[in-house]
């Protein structure tokens, strides 16, 4: 039996180092969210991480005007590694924030301690039950149960969780375009559009990679959609499928769809018609998923409901997805 098998915790600073040296996988990701997230031990070494991050950055900030230019390109180099610890974890919170599946699937990662404070919390729901059946006190009991309780958060506070380390990150290393394309869509799904805003136009700004622009224009694009501004929606999104970057990477389609429902919204049916037309055909595997979203979108459903020959139309193109009221009543 090896160390780690005695200490899991010892296998958390193995991974730890492997993050800092770039050596990433999903597995030691996972590990490290869920085990640092539950052990308080851990919880506290992380803390130490970032405050120590914190500290580089001071202490760069200040020998920014020393002559010892080795020392400050390896503070540089540090705080591009720790900050690369902060937006891994900071993004598996707002994953898990964001969708309950991923949830399920950081918790069936095998790693020994979420296992034990599952035990912990049964056993302690058990001397429950038997304590208030017999009038005895479980006051005790209660404290130690919360205690196992730790780190299993609501998808609410996993996002404000992932939103504080995303915006640490980017205080070590402002160029994680990822991390602020991250941080952009936590602010969106809060509800604080400007502030989604100001994310995804910075990383537009800022960067000439084609994959973070299209990410970046297309929640721009959700963020204009989602106020009404189909036209500045239109824009952006006619300068994703523009750059070519749909080609390299079918993700980006559902372009194709918020094009479709932003002319269907504006009463431009012929446009709306030939977006849904390219995503039909150029994306099949995506078909189930826009059955499932159109019947979401009620101002869209609204819209064709008041355009019945429209509709009509539609289904005779798309029988897939129309028409959808009769989709809704099935």
């Amino acid at each position: 039996m090896s160390d780690t098998d005695d200490n899991p915790c010892l296998q958390i600073q193995v991974d730890l180092s492997a993050m800092l040296d770039g050596e990433l996988d999903a597995a030691s990701i996972r590990r490290v969210l869920v085990h640092s997230d539950i052990c308080l031990h851990c919880s506290s070494f992380l803390g130490g991480i970032r405050q120590q991050a914190r500290l580089h950055q001071a202490v760069h900030e200040v020998g920014a005007s020393s002559p010892t230019s080795r020392l400050r390109r390896q503070l540089s180099e540090n705080r591009k590694q720790l900050s690369r610890i902060l937006y891994e974890l900071g993004r598996g919170f707002v994953l898990m924030g964001l969708s309950s599946d991923f949830y399920k699937e950081v918790g069936k990662e095998p790693v020994p301690v979420p296992d034990m404070a599952l035990r912990g919390r049964n056993f302690i729901a058990e001397i429950t039950r038997w304590a208030h059946g017999n009038g005895q006190n479980v006051t005790e009991w209660v404290v130690a149960q919360e205690l196992f309780d730790h780190g299993m958060r609501s998808a609410t506070e996993n996002l404000a969780k992932g939103q504080r380390l995303l915006a640490e990150c980017l205080a070590l290393d402002e160029a994680n375009h990822e991390a602020r394309i991250y941080l952009g869509l936590v602010h969106h799904v809060r509800g604080q559009r400007s502030l989604a805003r100001q994310q995804f136009t910075a990383v537009i700004a800022s960067t000439n990679d084609q994959v973070m622009r299209g990410f970046a224009l297309l929640n721009l694009g959700n963020v204009h959609l989602d106020e009404g501004d189909c036209e500045g929606a239109i824009q952006l999104l006619l300068q994703l499928v523009q750059s070519g970057v749909v080609a390299q990477q079918p993700r980006f389609g559902m372009a194709y769809f918020n094009l479709a429902l932003a002319f269907g919204l504006l009463g431009q049916f012929d446009d709306s018609h030939l977006w849904f037309g390219r995503l039909h055909d150029e994306l099949p595997h995506k078909r189930s998923i826009v059955a499932r979203e159109l019947t979401r979108r009620r101002q869209f459903v609204h819209v064709l409901r008041n355009h019945p020959e429209i509709e009509g139309r539609f289904a005779v193109s798309f029988p897939v997805w129309f028409p959808l009221t009769a989709k809704e009543a099935g």
